[in-house]
């Protein structure tokens, strides 16, 4: 059985249903670094501005897991093991099976993780100023309009 990459770092992710990469506006102060993960800060940014997002990345830890039943939309079948990478949104994870990635719906399989409780995800996105700077911030609730069904 392959295994994804660990950490796992799923770029262009957006990690719920009807999450957008579009003008966000700060709820909070928040501090741009020159990459995910990074230190170096780039840029500070005060609540109340619009800044742009660009894209993200979903950096997870998998977590092994043996399917209680088949997954529908994915070659997945009861008995398989297979990774949860993140939660995708409306009951859907994004997982790993056999070197390929999936959306399935975890939430009403009773599937059962091996090993510690995931904290969740970090996700990064990448954020342009009105002023042009450019960086990284670890998104925690301290942006509005990332929803495009709200």
């Amino acid at each position: 059985m392959t295994q994804p990459p660990n950490p796992y770092v799923d770029k262009g992710a957006c990690p719920f249903e009807c999450c957008t990469y579009r003008d966000w506006k700060t709820t909070k102060p928040i501090t741009l670094v020159n990459r995910p993960n990074g230190h170096r800060s780039v840029a500070r940014v005060a609540a109340g501005n619009t800044v742009h997002a660009i894209t993200g990345e979903v950096i997870s830890t998998p977590l092994r897991v043996v399917a209680p039943t088949s997954y529908a939309d994915s070659p997945i079948k009861k008995g398989d093991a297979f990774y949860v990478l993140h939660y995708a949104g409306e009951g859907f994870s994004h997982v790993w099976f056999e070197g390929k990635s999936y959306d399935v719906e975890l939430d009403q399989s009773g599937a059962t993780v091996e090993g510690p409780p995931q904290d969740g995800a970090a996700w990064w996105a990448q954020i342009r100023t009105r002023n042009g700077k450019s960086g990284w911030v670890l998104v925690k609730d301290q942006f509005e309009n990332q929803d495009a069904c709200a």
